[in-house]
């Protein structure tokens, strides 16, 4: 029948999931590549983005808590 790629999914949980596995090193290939696939690059660029900045925001609040002022 028709070989056309999936459409991807518009669930951002999804996109989350996977930028965070990417993010620790968690993730195996084949799973990598399903989410590539699944997932449009906007959803995973904009996912990055948001983990990155709650990293950075967690890190800093760490900091502020360790280190005097």
């Amino acid at each position: 029948m028709d070989n056309q790629p999936p459409k991807p999914s518009m669930n951002p949980f999804k996109a989350i999931g996977a930028v965070l596995a990417a993010f620790t090193g968690i993730r195996r290939g084949k799973d990598s590549k399903g989410d590539l696939q699944k997932l449009s690059p906007v959803q995973i660029i904009l996912a990055g983005l948001i983990c990155a900045a709650v990293f950075i925001g967690s890190l800093i609040l760490l900091v502020r808590s360790i280190v005097p002022a």
